[in-house]
């Protein structure tokens, strides 16, 4: 896997969070360039917490869960 960017990976599931998108727009809202963005998303879809369906990435329930536990974990580290 090498190395991965915790902000980046949390950045892409907080967008999927928020609602599903389309890949190009995920990809503008990341700020990666599209080489990073691509290597990222695969990342996410291989390890079950993203999926594409019908033109749109979105969270899968894996997804939900740990980006909500992730979060969940950061406000009570940091606040």
């Amino acid at each position: 896997m090498g190395n991965v960017d915790v902000d980046v990976v949390i950045r892409l599931l907080s967008l999927l969070l928020q609602r599903p998108m389309r890949k190009t727009e995920l990809w503008r809202l990341s700020k990666l360039n599209y080489y990073s963005f691509e290597r990222y998303l695969l990342i996410l879809i291989e390890r079950g917490l993203v999926a594409e369906r019908d033109g749109l990435y979105h969270l899968t329930e894996k997804g939900t869960r740990e980006t909500l536990a992730i979060l969940e974990w950061l406000c009570r580290v940091l606040y």
